[in-house]
């Protein structure tokens, strides 16, 4: 299970109309938010890099996940399409000079970059959720035209400026409501969810287990 991540790639977007989309409420995007912070290593107060989340953060949970770098003049997307993450390939392109551009501060590039690496890390969380069959956010499906995509990528352009804006995640927070909001409740809900597929699991290897024997049984009358 993928997100729509295919930003404005209309050659993509034709051979792939349909793409699943992750549409959280805004009390989710902040969630994501953080927890993309803190697992990234910058806690409330640090500062977020994407390109060294790219390159270093990422790969520990993922090890599909790749990145490239093409030269400017091997660039084949459209002008104003400058990086971009492909769900299939689980895989972030940028154009050079954005790289470059971004490794030496300029804030837009950061941004641009920034964006991607959101997309890339819902996409995981998504992922992992799934496995876990402990979804809690809504998904909905969405077409290459429609207003779910618009509003996934303004979803990931909010949780982007919350990741690289900390001080909006816990602005007029106390230290207990953070706690509460964002690690204690979140942890319960995760655990409870997991305690409930294990649970699932357990009861139809049970189930398995039962009609095996009693055909073992039946065979040996």
């Amino acid at each position: 299970m993928e997100v729509c991540q295919y930003e404005a790639q209309i050659e993509t977007a034709i051979k792939k109309p349909k793409a699943e989309a992750l549409v959280l409420t805004d009390d989710g995007m902040h969630l994501t938010a953080f927890w993309t912070r803190l697992l990234c290593g910058c806690g409330t107060d640090g500062r977020f890099e994407p390109i060294y989340v790219m390159e270093n953060i990422i790969p520990l949970f993922d090890k599909s996940f790749n990145y490239e770098i093409i030269d400017v003049k091997d660039w084949k997307k459209s002008t104003f399409l400058q990086a971009y993450y492909n769900p299939e390939t689980n895989k972030i392109v940028i154009r050079s000079d954005v790289y470059e551009r971004a490794l030496a501060g300029i804030a837009l590039d950061v941004i641009i970059i920034a964006h991607e690496v959101v997309h890339c890390i819902q996409s995981i969380a998504l992922r992992l959720l799934n496995a876990m069959q402990c979804v809690e956010f809504k998904t909905a499906l969405c077409s290459t035209d429609s207003s779910e995509m618009e509003q996934h990528e303004l979803q990931t352009d909010k949780i982007t400026s919350l990741v690289l804006s900390p001080e909006r995640l816990i602005e007029g927070k106390t230290d207990e409501e953070i706690m509460q909001k964002y690690l204690v409740s979140p942890l319960i809900q995760f655990v409870c969810g997991l305690i409930k597929t294990a649970g699932k699991n357990l009861i139809e290897a049970l189930n398995d287990t039962r009609n095996f024997t009693q055909e073992v049984e039946r065979c040996a009358v």
